[in-house]
């Protein structure tokens, strides 16, 4: 180690002091004035990086401390670390390395304008002392325990269990696979904690959720394992000090080792669970799992053996997947698990719209279309090569199936306005198989006439629809929300006409559209880019949100108006809602009839049954 620098141009100095000329000494010369001669790590300098090592009164105590200022520093923070233990506090730091929680997450906290030493005087006591002022924001034991993980493995539980009365030891069961890693040739263990039981054989806790895509299929494994209870809670010890982090201690203390199960490449795997209480949220006590997979040769796990390799232990990410887990972060869409949608039209707006649907928990979708995905698409469709020559609707199914397994997906694939002699299979009947029993339907072919007939089957079934599309130059689109016997297609169509309405159409909705044919296509196509017609998708995605959470008023149906293009042309993003009390559907028959022209038009903005 070595004290501060020369201040000769060409000496070593961190990245940042070139970017920001004067910023090192002025740092430097902060600590002079604070009366500390930090001492500077010479090899990390030599190559760019600023480590400081030095002591910090406080009181009648000097504390240990060490500082490394990232590359992006003076934007970004500096870290600060207690090197020594004894001195860790009981909150704000890092148990694997120390690091002092000296500041939120929010860069905000952090000026630019700062020194390490202004830092400290700001706020190292506080984080020592557990001062009062504090993010709100829990410190789960797990998140340092899955820092130290095997990569890419995992084991699922619930966040609605609650264990820590129940009688311990006892036995759990869990579904598992392993795979060799593409890059790395190590193995991968994913698992899902099926059902918990206590000392006494009585079930505690059983898993309700999806299984992932990881756990799904024949080599899917069944395991049953002991778990323990800790009294307090499991920290890893610093990695400076104990490379193992403190797993030897607490694997010799466990009691009933599980059973050995196979593992790649000739070697043996026994897993160990502790349940543990910790700090889920801010202030709030909750509890979490522990999960170290011992790996090695069969021998490993048999001391009286001669001279036996021990086995590995390694850390296995616990990760959180129950049902409200999985929306936690998002609680307007609670209310989705339970629904049931009919989608019609599986393009470039049903597509997303579809994978957004089941993102959001939606318990069903059923699906309607007849097209096959072409490599032309994928410019505008939200899945890219795998789904090449497959139907839409099956493509969809299957990646939800994988990324999305809570969401149950079936589909029909009928163009409507056709009939197939072999299977007898009319629109009809496509259409009774697609809206039985849904809680609301969705248009997403762009088709006027297919449009009005989805409406007269959900209104005959007292079913909401919501259609959605855009004008023929892809300049601006309409995502609508019809209430039964509240509005209809036609109606909007009269609304546009009528001033008084104060509903207009979006931009380019009447204007000759230019269209395309590629190469091979047997048909015509507008001419339009994914991120402009994803902005209606999502739109729906918000309605749909809106309509079951109780936010859409439902005595009148809504409509929603977007422009992606202003006067003059440049792409904007704005949207308008407007309450659409239209004329009774009683009406709506002679109206359309007496006014055939308007209809021609709304004709021209799609064309087939299917969005391209």
């Amino acid at each position: 180690m070595m004290q501060a620098p020369p201040e000769q141009q060409d000496s070593p100095r961190p990245h940042w002091d070139r970017r920001f000329p004067g910023r090192f000494q002025w740092e430097l010369d902060a600590f002079a004035e604070a009366e500390i001669a930090p001492s500077i790590d010479p090899k990390a300098l030599a190559s760019g990086r600023l480590d400081l090592s030095f002591e910090w009164p406080i009181g009648d105590k000097r504390i240990p401390l060490r500082a490394i200022y990232p590359d992006s520093y003076p934007r970004l923070r500096p870290h600060v670390y207690l090197t020594d233990p004894n001195f860790f506090p009981k909150r704000h730091y890092s148990p694997l390395d120390g690091n002092l929680c000296l500041l939120g997450r929010d860069t905000r906290q952090w000026s630019s304008s700062w020194s390490v030493p202004e830092l400290l005087r700001n706020q190292l006591q506080a984080a020592l002392e557990n001062g009062p002022h504090e993010d709100p924001q829990g410190e789960p034991a797990e998140v340092w325990w899955n820092q130290c993980s095997r990569p890419d493995s995992y084991c699922l539980i619930d966040s609605d269990w609650s264990l820590l009365g129940v009688k311990a030891p006892g036995r759990m069961k869990l579904a598992y696979s392993v795979r060799l890693g593409h890059k790395s040739g190590e193995f991968v263990f994913c698992a899902v904690v099926k059902y918990v039981l206590d000392a006494d054989g009585k079930q505690v806790a059983a898993w309700s959720g999806s299984m992932p895509a990881a756990l799904q299929g024949d080599a899917v494994k069944e395991i049953e394992v002991t778990w323990n209870r800790s009294e307090g809670e499991l920290l890893p010890k610093p990695s400076l000090q104990d490379q193992n982090i403190g797993l030897d201690e607490l694997l010799n203390c466990r009691t009933n080792p599980s059973a050995l199960f196979e593992l790649p490449n000739s070697r043996r795997g026994q897993l160990h669970a502790f349940l543990y209480p910790t700090e889920t949220q801010f202030r709030k006590q909750g509890e979490s799992w522990l999960f170290v997979l011992e790996a090695g040769r069969r021998s490993a796990f048999y001391p009286n053996k001669k001279a036996p390799e021990p086995p590995d232990a390694f850390i296995i990410r616990t990760l959180r997947a129950g049902h409200q887990d999985l929306i936690s972060r998002a609680p307007a869409t609670s209310g989705l698990s339970t629904k049931s949608i009919a989608l019609f039209g599986t393009g470039a707006l049903g597509a997303p719209l579809t994978i957004e649907l089941a993102r959001s928990g939606v318990g069903e979708l059923k699906l309607l279309d007849a097209d096959v995905v072409e490599p032309g698409n994928t410019i505008r469709w939200p899945i890219g090569s795998s789904a090449w020559g497959r139907t839409k609707t099956q493509a969809l199914a299957d990646f939800i199936a994988l990324e999305y397994p809570a969401t149950m997906v079936s589909y029909v694939n009928h163009a409507l306005g056709t009939f197939v002699p072999q299977t007898e299979f009319g629109d009809f009947a496509a259409l009774d198989e697609t809206i039985a029993a849904v809680d609301l339907v969705i248009d997403g072919t762009a088709s006027f006439g297919t449009t009005s007939l989805i409406q007269d089957q959900a209104r005959s079934r007292s079913r909401p629809l919501i259609a959605l599309y855009a004008s023929p130059s892809v300049a601006g689109g309409v995502v609508a929300l019809f209430m039964p016997n509240k509005g209809c297609p036609v109606c909007l169509e009269w609304a546009w006409e009528d001033e008084r309405s104060g509903i207009s159409p979006p931009p380019g909705m009447f204007a000759e559209a230019e269209m395309i044919q590629p190469t091979g296509c047997a048909e015509r196509t507008f001419s339009g880019t994914f991120f402009d017609l994803q902005e209606l998708s999502l739109q729906a995605m918000r309605v749909v949100a809106g309509f079951f959470a109780g936010g859409v008023p439902q005595s009148s149906s809504v409509v929603y108006t977007l422009a992606f293009e202003d006067q003059d042309g440049y792409a904007c993003r704005r949207g308008a809602k407007t309450a659409c009390r239209l004329i009774p559907n009683a009406h709506v028959t002679s109206k359309r009839l007496a006014f055939g022209p308007n209809t021609v038009v709304a004709e021209n903005r799609g064309g087939s049954t299917v969005s391209a």
